[in-house]
């Protein structure tokens, strides 16, 4: 027995730093994961205020376009401001633009047919 005197202390603090350190490590990736989680809902959050802006603003176009149409719709999460870029025969190019309550920013362009009433392309643009 008087041989394992200075054994188990020495153990034991290996034992508990690998556990403190293995703790630490856990504790950074959920800091890290949370972060991230956090930045996808914000882009997703600016996504779905643009899908929602096309739906209501294609629902108010008809046939016949003005040149001019620029607005800003107001949601709970954030604006979204549109305007016409361009007009081409039948087509028309209408930019939209969100931004969220945090300050997230989604822009995108979509490509409307007059005739058929509907989007035809969607064009996704880097937020600045």
């Amino acid at each position: 027995m008087n041989n394992q005197k200075g054994v188990v202390f020495p153990i034991v603090m290996i034992v508990a730093s690998v556990f403190i350190m293995l703790t630490i490590l856990m504790i950074d990736q959920f800091i890290l994961d949370k972060r991230f989680y956090k930045e996808v809902e914000e882009s997703l959050v600016a996504d779905h205020l643009v899908h929602l802006a096309v739906k209501d603003v294609t629902e108010e176009l008809g046939e016949v376009i003005p040149d001019i149409i620029q607005g800003e719709i107001s949601y709970p999460n954030g604006v979204v401001r549109y305007s016409l870029t361009k007009q081409d025969g039948h087509y028309v190019y209408l930019e939209f633009s969100s931004t969220t309550k945090n300050g997230r920013v989604g822009r995108v362009i979509i490509q409307y047919d007059k005739e058929a009433g509907r989007v035809i392309e969607w064009i996704e643009k880097q937020a600045m």
